[in-house]
């Protein structure tokens, strides 16, 4: 929010953000636009990176051959496996939307009958997708790579030379776009991969589902007798890796390509395979790198599988709208705090995450207006990404880290820091020893927010700062 507004729209089109690690002109200057269009607020970003993943979806869903049971395999896979839409629903959601539509734009076309307008096509998307971010053109070489196994009639002269525009054209892309500073990995590759399933996955109930999805998708995969044993033998194998700390979902993603490869499908193969090596490229372990191996699996699971979509025949008429109805009635209701039996205590950590951004708000604004304005500030409890930190653990969290505060406060007060005692803020009630309480936001989900000064007054005094909303 701060880069927005320290750039004109023509420095966000051309010049790159420091917070990313790539000149993506299609990414930050439609939210240079939106934030400005909805009054210095990111509320409209936000609406527009919803409905760009919703599209996503439904577009994939709405001409897929196996409607109901993808439509169905969506629904669970998205209630379950959620925790990657942060990013996505959140101002830096701006580059993964169109992302995220590209690759259902690839995968709608690797169910179909695949030719070299498909190949150039998807290159074509894969270069302007880039420019919203450049994990489209590793997606844009697999498709192509992919349909070449999978078509004999694309393995000639033409097919060759099309190929190879789509390799040499995307690798010109990216050297333009991407420094060549992050030309090369770094940090923990292997530890980024675990920890992106495993975040994404969160607890027990998403290892559950996991194992789950992917003891049915191994059943489907390996008809006939063996069905049943490649199952048991998933399920086995899920709890060892569960019980070792380990992430259950690339499982699920393993099966997925092998039903898509015993069906010939190496185009949606390739894609599923480059997207579940994604969360390398960058390995913070951020759950956002997994979705798009998620939204991949999900379409493979379903595709090819008739026996399922006939099963499934009888969920039509005003059923399905009913239930959607119902759900969102049930997901208002929760919002606006109303007990929901069950539904209410599942939602909590969400409803927590979303006060604890508002209660850093709330504190900001009350310590700008306060004669503390020019003291330094931190977070009581260090964050970092996921895979430095327990990401998990969610209780005394703030929802940033230090360095994004410590700009945003600036921006705030019009500088630097002047002041020499560091204020502390602090999530879920958590307290330090030997402070005062400057300000406090109370919560309902996330527990107390407070803003804490080093004591002046002697150990065992009642302080008098405290100034609650």
């Amino acid at each position: 929010m701060v880069r927005l507004e320290q750039r004109s729209f023509w420095a966000a089109l051309f010049d790159k953000f420091p917070s990313v690690l790539s000149l993506r002109p299609l990414g930050t200057g439609p939210a240079w636009l939106l934030y400005r269009l909805g009054g210095h607020d990111v509320g409209l970003t936000q609406f527009a990176n919803a409905a760009l993943a919703l599209f996503a979806w439904g577009w994939v869903v709405r001409d897929a051959r196996e409607r109901r049971a993808l439509a169905l395999l969506a629904l669970v896979v998205g209630g379950v496996f959620f925790a990657g839409y942060i990013w996505v629903f959140h101002l830096h959601g701006i580059f993964y939307g169109p992302l995220l539509i590209y690759l259902a734009a690839l995968v709608r076309a690797a169910g179909n009958p695949l030719d070299l307008r498909s190949l150039l096509g998807g290159f074509v998307g894969g270069v302007l997708a880039a420019l919203a971010h450049p994990y489209a053109l590793p997606l844009a070489v697999a498709f192509a790579v992919g349909a070449m196994l999978e078509t004999p009639a694309l393995r000639t002269r033409a097919g060759v030379s099309a190929l190879a525009v789509v390799l040499t054209g995307s690798l010109a892309v990216y050297l333009l776009l991407v420094p060549s500073s992050v030309h090369v990995l770094v940090g923990a590759p292997l530890a980024g991969l675990i920890t992106s399933y495993k975040t994404a996955e969160v607890n027990a109930v998403g290892s559950l589902a996991a194992a789950l999805l992917a003891a049915w998708t191994a059943s489907r995969a390996w008809p006939g007798r063996g069905s049943l044993a490649a199952a048991l033998l998933t399920l086995v194998v899920a709890a060892a890796a569960a019980a070792v700390g380990l992430p259950v979902l690339p499982l699920w993603i393993a099966w997925a390509a092998t039903k898509a490869a015993r069906r010939g499908r190496w185009a949606m193969v390739a894609l599923l395979s480059v997207c579940a090596l994604l969360p390398i490229a960058n390995p913070t372990g951020s759950p956002t790198y997994a979705i798009f191996a998620i939204f991949v699996a999900t379409c493979a699971t379903a595709l090819d599988d008739q026996a399922i979509e006939l099963r499934l025949q009888p969920l039509r008429g005003p059923a399905p709208a009913v239930v959607a109805v119902v759900l969102l009635a049930v997901a208002l209701a929760v919002r606006e705090g109303w007990p929901v039996p069950v539904v209410s205590r599942v939602a909590q950590p969400l409803l927590a995450e979303g006060e604890r951004t508002r209660q850093l708000e709330v504190l900001a604004t009350r310590l700008m207006g306060s004669a503390w304005r020019g003291e330094p500030a931190c977070f009581a409890t260090a964050t970092g990404d996921p895979v430095k930190v327990n990401a998990v653990d969610r209780r005394v969290r703030p929802p940033t880290e230090d360095s994004h505060l410590r700009t945003w406060l600036d921006w705030k007060r019009g500088g630097p820091a002047s002041g020499r005692d560091t204020l502390v803020i602090a999530f879920g009630g958590e307290t330090r020893p030997g402070m005062d309480t400057l300000f406090v936001a109370h919560g309902r989900y996330a527990g107390d927010a407070l803003v804490l000064r080093p004591s002046s007054a002697p150990p065992g005094a009642d302080s008098s700062l405290t100034s609650r909303r």
